[in-house]
C-alpha cells in the first residue's frame, strides 16, 4: 500500500509537471489574442510616416484579428523613437515604423537604429518634393534659388528632423547652392507642415504624401525624383534637371518598412512578416498607396535585409559626401 501512494503521488507530482508546462507552452503561442502590438512611429502624428503606419495598422488588425496600436515618440531626428524599441523586450509586442530616417539617424550616430534591428518587411518610397505655400513669390525652383542666392541665409529651406532623409536632402541641395539657404530642422513632417502653412519657414522638402494631403495651400516646384509623379495633379512638376540643376544628387524619397529588436523570436518574426504582407496587398492599402502615389517595394525578413544593403551603401555615400556620417563601426 505504502508502495502504491508513493507511485500515485509521484504519477500526481508529474501530471501537475505537465499541466505547468502545457500552460506555460500555450502563454508562449504569439501572438497573445489579449495583447496589443504596439508600432512606434517616430515622427509626430500628422506627417505621411504617421499615417502610413495607421493606414497598415488597421489593415494589419483586419487581417489578423489583433489589436495594432501606433504610439508616436518623437526627437532627435527619429532616434528617440527607435531606441524605445531597441530598449524594449524583444518579444514581438513593439516594432518600429522604420525607413530611410533609421538609416540617416543611425549613420549620424543618433542612435544605433539598423545594428540593433532586425528585418521584417519593407513597404514602399514616398517622393520627396521641393514646395512653398501657394502666395508666395517663387514660381520655379530656379526663382527660389536665384532669390536665396542673391541674400544667403535669408531664406529657409526646413526638413523633417536631420535625423531624416528630407534633412540629408535638405543639406545635399544646400551645399549644391553654395550655402544659400538657412537649412533649418523641424520635429516631423507635421510641425514641417504647420511651420510652412503659418509662415515660419519658406520652403519645405516634403514627402509627396504631405503635399497631395495640403494641395490646396502648397505649390509644388519640383520632385526630387529622377521621373516624375504618378499622380496625375503632380505629373508636371519637373524633376531636378528639368528644372535646371542636372548634376544635384539627393535621396528623392522616403522609404518605409517594419523592424523589429534584434532577438525577437523567428515564429513572431515570420507572423509578423506574413501579416504584414496580407495587410500590404488588401485591396484597401492598395488603394491607399495608389491614391498617395506611393511606390509599393513589399519584401519581407531575408529578401527585405538585401534590398536594404543598397540603401545603406548609397546613404554612405551621401552622407559622407555632406560630413554627417559618424558612425564608427
Amino acid at each position: 500500500m505504502k508502495r502504491n501512494r508513493i507511485i500515485i503521488s509521484m504519477l500526481v507530482v508529474l501530471l501537475a509537471a505537465g499541466m505547468l508546462f502545457a500552460g506555460g507552452a500555450a502563454e508562449s503561442v504569439y501572438p497573445d489574442p489579449e495583447k496589443n502590438i504596439t508600432i512606434v512611429v517616430p515622427h509626430a502624428a500628422g506627417g505621411s510616416t504617421d499615417l502610413i503606419f495607421r493606414t497598415l495598422a488597421e489593415e494589419m488588425k483586419k487581417v489578423s484579428g489583433v489589436n495594432f496600436l501606433v504610439t508616436n515618440i518623437t526627437g532627435a531626428g527619429s532616434a528617440t523613437g527607435t531606441n524605445e524599441v531597441i530598449n524594449s523586450p524583444a518579444d514581438g509586442y513593439m516594432f518600429l515604423g522604420a525607413g530611410t530616417h533609421t538609416t540617416a539617424a543611425t549613420m549620424q550616430g543618433l542612435t544605433n537604429g539598423y545594428k540593433e534591428l532586425d528585418y521584417i518587411a519593407a513597404l514602399n518610397w514616398d517622393p520627396f518634393i521641393i514646395a512653398v505655400r501657394n502666395d508666395k513669390p517663387w514660381k520655379t525652383l530656379e526663382d527660389l534659388v536665384n532669390d536665396a542666392k542673391s541674400r544667403p541665409g535669408k531664406i529657409t529651406l526646413g526638413n523633417a528632423g536631420m535625423g531624416g532623409a528630407t534633412g540629408v536632402a535638405s543639406v545635399g541641395l544646400n551645399l549644391a547652392m553654395n550655402k544659400a539657404f538657412n537649412v533649418t530642422p523641424f520635429n516631423g513632417g507635421a510641425d514641417l507642415i504647420a511651420s510652412v502653412l503659418g509662415g515660419h519657414c519658406d520652403v519645405g522638402i516634403f514627402s509627396q504624401s504631405e503635399v497631395v494631403a495640403n494641395s490646396a495651400s502648397f505649390r509644388p516646384l519640383a520632385i526630387l525624383t529622377e521621373g516624375h509623379s504618378s499622380l496625375p495633379s503632380l505629373a508636371s512638376v519637373p524633376n531636378l534637371a528639368e528644372a535646371g540643376y542636372p548634376t544635384i544628387t539627393v535621396p528623392g524619397g522616403s522609404f518605409r518598412s517594419i523592424m523589429v529588436k534584434k532577438g525577437t523570436p523567428e515564429t513572431a518574426k515570420k507572423w509578423l512578416a506574413d501579416t504584414a504582407e496580407k495587410a500590404f496587398n488588401s485591396a484597401s492599402f492598395q488603394k491607399f498607396m495608389k491614391d498617395n502615389g506611393l511606390i509599393p517595394v513589399f519584401s519581407k525578413l531575408d529578401a527585405f535585409a538585401e534590398y536594404d544593403k543598397g540603401i545603406i551603401a548609397d546613404y554612405e555615400v551621401i552622407l559622407k559626401e555632406a560630413n554627417l556620417y559618424k558612425m564608427t563601426n
